[in-house]
């Protein structure tokens, strides 16, 4: 059908999204003032980026997060945005995630290309797709799911989603579908394997490959840890008409001023992140923009709970109180974030409880708690590095500086980049960390914050609470399940051992000359770490 001869609607909304500067969100909320269906305004609007945007060219990308401890292994997802991008663009998922018209994370089919669950959901069906062929030849099937998931799960695995598999009891293959059997019903199992952490490899004999080959976009070409990656596209990928580019390199990148100079003589095309002093600077470049895309990524400081003086729920509320979070936005993120009350549940997901008073710098507060804690002019330690976010001793240094107001002392220690997270984070008492967001709520509980987490960084454990979140994971009574996980989020607010700070933007220095398809999924860096299959350069 012709445009001329499509309903004026569909005419009216093509030529919207013709608009370079309208984003996918406010073409998808003038589509519904339309009364044009949710389904059918997606199909307009992929139809048409996909046919505006250009084959072919080389992408370069420079990073943080770049560490010699790098790895492409299945199980290894804790390292930067280096070494995760890789791992998401060599291989794929059973189902990935996307945003739905009112700005909800929703999931997308990757490999799988339908799920469903029935015994009250304790059990869950993926249905794989057809004829799908890994980098190496072989074609995908439910060996390969299967084996790939298991590296996950038993007592010798140190894979990092080991505690969300935990749930899982046993998992098979019945023709093309592949069939989790869980302990529990979980009402959201299938967004846990939306996770980076659940790509899928060959498997030859149940040894499951782990050297980058996958079914992704773009085959692997080189990766040198903590340095570089390249990919060269896949001829065969099975997303019709994807990736757009013909290879793309990847640099680590960890000085955000090299960074930056490298955008700037135009030898990357997009960097990540850009420093927040210097956003507006790098902003205002020739042939670059700056694109800051609001996530559920929280900025936090975790407390050993098990070791003095973080034992004391009151010494921990003391420094909650003695956080200024407005003046740690406004002069360390310039904006590019927002206040976080203690707790990881993101603004957008549907249980957040907005109830909860907004905690700021409090020092009558704070005073009052370190009093009853008893840890009076007590010295403490804080860890902070570039690893964790750019600008981080800086913001130790505004954080002592009112703490001693209150009769705490912060003394900040400054860590290198390379190795904060094998060989700092979760290994002293109290430092910087940061958190990718992990839709839906049940899954950074589980990964981060119950008491056998496998991500634990607070040593902390409180029975009721795993309970709460065990019954919240079961209850499908939308009703009772958001008034569970009221309860939880008040109870990290109130007990919890980790100052969750800010939710922070993931901030893209893009040059002009990129074409990003639209607005970008704010759930990890790099459009979701999506950037090399879903963008493309400019004619």
């Amino acid at each position: 059908m012709s445009n001329h001869q499509a309903p004026k609607e569909h005419r009216i909304l093509n030529r919207l999204v013709a608009d370079e500067g309208v984003t996918r969100r406010q073409f998808m909320q003038r589509a519904t003032a339309l009364g044009v269906s949710v389904a059918t305004a997606s199909s307009i609007w992929t139809s048409n980026a996909v046919a505006a945007q250009k084959r072919g060219g080389h992408l370069r990308v420079a990073v943080d997060g770049g560490s010699t401890s790098d790895t492409l292994d299945i199980t290894w997802a804790t390292g930067g945005t280096h070494s995760q991008s890789l791992i998401d663009t060599f291989r794929n998922k059973l189902v990935d995630y996307a945003r739905s018209a009112d700005g909800r994370v929703v999931l997308d089919p990757d490999l799988a290309e339908e799920w469903g669950h029935s015994n009250g959901g304790k059990r869950w069906t993926f249905k794989l797709r057809q004829g799908i062929e890994f980098h190496n030849g072989k074609t995908l099937d439910t060996q390969d799911v299967v084996d790939s998931m298991n590296l996950h799960r038993g007592e010798d695995t140190k894979s990092s989603g080991a505690s969300l598999m935990k749930i899982v009891s046993d998992i098979s293959a019945q023709g093309n579908d592949v069939i989790f059997d869980l302990n529990e019903a979980a009402v959201d199992f299938p967004f846990y394997l939306g996770q980076n952490l659940f790509t899928i490899g060959p498997s030859e004999g149940g040894e499951v490959d782990q050297s980058g080959v996958g079914t992704g976009p773009f085959i692997l070409e080189q990766f040198e840890p903590g340095i570089r990656g390249s990919g060269e596209r896949n001829p065969n990928y099975f997303k019709e008409g994807k990736p757009y580019l013909d290879s793309f390199e990847i640099l680590a990148v960890n000085d955000p001023q090299a960074r930056t100079l490298g955008l700037q003589g135009g030898d990357m095309d997009v960097i990540h992140p850009v420093d927040p002093k210097t956003a507006a600077l790098v902003d205002k470049l020739p042939g670059v923009g700056v694109v800051s895309v609001p996530s559920g990524s929280t900025i936090t400081m975790p407390m050993h709970a098990d070791k003095a003086p973080f034992d004391s729920v009151d010494f921990r509320l003391a420094l909650k109180y003695a956080l200024d979070r407005s003046e740690f936005r406004d002069k360390i993120y310039r904006g590019h974030a927002s206040l976080a009350n203690d707790h990881p549940v993101a603004p957008y997901d549907p249980n957040f409880n907005k109830d909860i008073p907004q905690r700021d710098f409090d020092p009558d507060k704070a005073r009052f708690h370190l009093k009853k804690s008893g840890y009076e002019g007590t010295k403490i330690q804080l860890h902070a590095s570039e690893a964790a976010f750019v600008g981080s001793v800086d913001a130790g240094v505004l954080f002592g500086e009112n703490a001693k107001k209150v009769g705490i002392d912060i003394e900040v220690v400054r860590q290198p980049t390379d190795g904060y997270w094998s060989n700092v984070w979760s290994k002293v008492p109290f430092c910087y960390c940061y958190w990718n967001d992990r839709p839906p709520a049940d899954t950074i509980l589980t990964l981060a914050y119950i008491c056998d987490a496998a991500w634990g960084d607070t040593n902390w454990c409180n029975e009721k609470f795993d309970n709460l979140v065990t019954a919240a994971r079961v209850e499908f009574d939308p009703v009772k399940r958001k008034e569970l996980y009221d309860e939880i989020q008040r109870m990290l607010h109130d007990e919890g051992s980790t100052i969750v700070a800010l939710y922070q933007n993931w901030i893209h220095g893009i040059s002009h000359k990129v074409d990003t398809g639209g607005e970008l999924l704010g759930t990890l860096p790099l459009d979701g770490l999506s950037a090399f299959e879903k963008w493309s350069l400019k004619a």
